[in-house]
């Protein structure tokens, strides 16, 4: 039989109250009293300490309840600084953000080569120069994310990525022991998933589908992450489709990210045309019905197809976002995944996010960090999300 002392109920009441505040964004004493059904005097208690941490500010604002005048008490968004950043293959993305996941200041450092030991350099040059823009707060840097494309162990080390040389990489250690910032370092198409479940709290079975250099997949069960025994989950674009067919860099033959990722449409259209060309360039050759790009879209589309199939039989999703700058260029991408699916035992929307991936992935590693320097169970910012939804039965 589990047992709670005064210490314990505090930190769960004081949990409480931080999710409401990071939920609600602005309210009052006497309204998180009646949210939360803790007393008056204990939130008021909470808040005073939350203040002398500078978690908490009183602001000038002042509402009525009840007849008596009462300060509007809001989350201090800028106790903390969050630094995020995005590897992939030619560049290096970092921000820097609050504790709602507001970025404050940006910066894109473009990388010669893949290889470990200069991009390393790179990537804590791109940290170096966050750190310098890092606007002041009460705790400074409370957490450095980091998005790797590619399979992450239990421990957060990179065992394999597209990068060629990556691998057995201590990625989490080697940035801790450079800034003495604690660090988390996380698969992309996790980070997407956790983004994609705060800015949906709502939904509780969530998959998302990540298309870029490679293909990856985040999970979100019963609202929780899930990476599997030992961390490999969602490994969808090493999953076969085509028995026997074009060798990948994991060593299988016929994965699905060597025919549906941009890298593989690239150059699979190059191979058929002879002519160099850009993600944007291909989704443009389909709009002017180019043979070659028409071809290759109908291949994109056939395969996704199958890969969706298989999770929603699988996994019983409630909801899959599609992360895919060839989904999100061509309108119809979405109704053609929907015709692809007919099985008659599954329910659930399908959306399309790529001008909400960078916030996404953001927020997903928002929530990562957030959590740890707060000490909460629950992240969920307040915002409005517009989605195209579609909901159908497959």
């Amino acid at each position: 039989m589990k047992t709670f002392d005064s210490k314990s109920i505090k930190a769960e009441n004081v949990r409480l109250v931080l999710e409401k505040l990071i939920e609600l964004r602005e309210t009052s004493r006497v309204e998180l009293a009646k949210i939360t059904t803790l007393t008056k005097a204990t939130i008021s208690s909470i808040i005073n300490e939350l203040i002398e941490k500078n978690l908490v500010v009183e602001t000038d604002q002042i509402v009525r309840t009840g007849g008596r005048s009462a300060h509007i008490i809001a989350l201090n968004k800028n106790s903390a600084r969050i630094i995020s950043v995005e590897l992939l293959t030619t560049s290096i993305y970092g921000i820097i953000s609050n504790i709602y996941g507001e970025i404050l200041f940006e910066v894109r450092r473009q990388v010669a080569t893949t290889e470990f030991a200069p991009y390393l350099e790179v990537l804590l040059d791109t940290i170096d120069e966050l750190k310098k823009n890092t606007h002041v707060s009460a705790y400074g840097v409370v957490g450095i994310g980091v998005s790797v494309y590619g399979i992450l162990s239990k421990e957060k080390k990179i065992k394999f990525a597209p990068f060629v040389s990556w691998k057995d990489i201590d990625l989490k250690s080697i940035i801790e022991d450079y800034t003495k910032v604690k660090v988390f370092v996380e698969n992309e198409a996790n980070i997407s998933a956790l983004g994609e479940k705060v800015l949906f709290p709502k939904s509780h079975n969530i998959v998302t589908i990540n298309i870029g250099i490679g293909v990856g997949m985040g999970i979100i069960i019963d609202g929780s992450l899930y990476t599997g025994e030992h961390g490999f989950a969602g490994e969808v674009g090493h999953t076969i489709v085509v028995p026997n067919g074009r060798k990948c860099v994991c060593g299988n033959y016929g994965c699905l990210e060597t025919y549906i990722s941009d890298t593989a449409i690239i150059q699979d259209y190059e191979e058929l045309s002879g002519k160099r060309i850009t993600l944007n360039d291909f989704v443009q050759l389909y709009k002017t019905k180019d043979p070659h790009a028409v071809e290759l879209y109908r291949s994109f589309i056939e395969k996704l197809s199958l890969a969706i199939n298989n999770v929603c039989h699988i996994l019983n999703p409630e909801m899959i976002v599609i992360n895919s700058e060839i989904v999100e260029g061509i309108p119809q991408s979405i109704s053609l995944l929907k015709n692809n699916l007919r099985a008659q035992t599954t329910r659930l929307d399908i959306l399309s996010t790529p001008e909400f991936q960078s916030q996404a992935n953001v927020l997903g590693l928002a929530h990562i960090m957030v959590q740890d320097f707060l000490n909460i169970k629950v992240y969920r910012p307040f915002q409005k999300r517009k989605k195209n939804v579609t909901d159908f039965t497959t």
